[in-house]
């Protein structure tokens, strides 16, 4: 098939939302070390953080019209102190001109809650150049405000300079770019796709093997393809897992849709060889043809064919 000929399908719902929040809890170490790496250091790592939004959203529940934070972390400093970290994901693609007055609405509440400091971080996926709030003003007759916090853009980001990255976290940025360069191009997407898989499956990084499951459940959902294209992913990815996927259990993430055959054909013929090898011994320790089959499921004429191993 000519991925140039791909075209859309019906869009149908996403949890843009979701997919990020997911993701930055799942990789939320090299999330810190990528957009806050100072802050990084100051952090004791041995504590594992804990995420504290649905308690906040207990305290504070959600107003018609109002929307509160995605992401609410809590963390442990080296010298004992606690920090509260406040991570907002804005996914969507169009402006909003409240965004900076409920990014300090954020603030004052967790302040009043926790008194804490706060590290605050909103993340721009959307595709308007012209859309970048970075700080809430208030003035009234002498009463004045104004609070910054920090900001990224996604679609402003380098893809070389990304793709340069050792930070595991730069594949899920990178997926959002790729998300924005493909807008409306499945064709596109497709192809980004298949380069962010290749890159993943190929990499030999420990830290990009240990995070590689949620990575491509990530891409997979974000960089949603056709149908009638899924199954020719597929088969370009098959060969190059079955020679380099060899980490493919060895973690605890939900197989991608797409590359979930995959890990299955890999899976049974991990299981069939280890069978195998159990056969082989058992024959090596005197057992019979008939009860090693018996006991292995193997047929007969396999175990026979072991034999000429011994």
């Amino acid at each position: 098939m000519d991925s140039s000929l791909i075209l859309e399908e019906k869009p149908h719902y996403l949890d843009y939302d979701g997919l990020w929040k997911t993701i930055i809890t799942d990789l939320f170490e090299p999330f810190v070390r990528f957009f806050a790496p100072d802050l990084y250091q100051t952090i004791n790592w041995n504590i594992p953080p804990d995420s504290l939004e649905q308690e906040f959203h207990r305290v504070f529940p959600e107003k018609k019209g109002l929307k509160f934070t995605d992401k609410l972390m809590k963390v442990h400093l080296k010298n004992g102190q606690e920090r509260w970290m406040l991570i907002h994901i804005e996914v969507q693609g169009y402006k909003d001109l409240d965004f900076a007055e409920r990014m300090f609405q954020y603030f004052y509440r967790i302040f009043d809650k926790y008194h804490r400091k706060i590290y605050a971080l909103a993340i721009f996926t959307d595709d308007d150049k012209s859309f970048r709030p970075t700080q809430y003003t208030y003035q009234f007759y002498g009463t004045e405000l104004n609070y910054t916090y920090n900001t990224y853009k996604i679609a402003e980001q380098d893809e070389h300079i990304l793709l340069q990255s050792d930070n595991p976290f730069a594949y899920a940025v990178l997926a959002g770019l790729y998300m924005i360069k493909s807008r409306n191009n499945a064709s596109k997407r497709y192809q980004f796709k298949r380069r962010l898989f290749e890159l993943l499956i190929k990499s030999q990084r420990s830290e990009d093997i240990t995070y590689s499951g949620a990575l491509l459940y990530f891409i997979d959902y974000l960089l949603d393809v056709p149908s009638e294209v899924t199954e020719k992913l597929q088969k370009e990815m098959e060969p190059m897992m079955e020679e380099e996927g060899k980490q493919v259990d060895k973690t605890t993430y939900p197989d991608p849709p797409t590359l979930k055959p995959i890990y299955d054909k890999i899976r049974e013929k991990a299981k069939e060889k280890g069978k195998k090898e159990v056969a082989l011994t058992m024959l090596q320790k005197g057992y019979t043809v008939e009860t090693v089959a018996e006991l292995t499921g193997i047929s007969k004429k396999e175990v026979t064919a072991l034999t000429s191993d011994l």
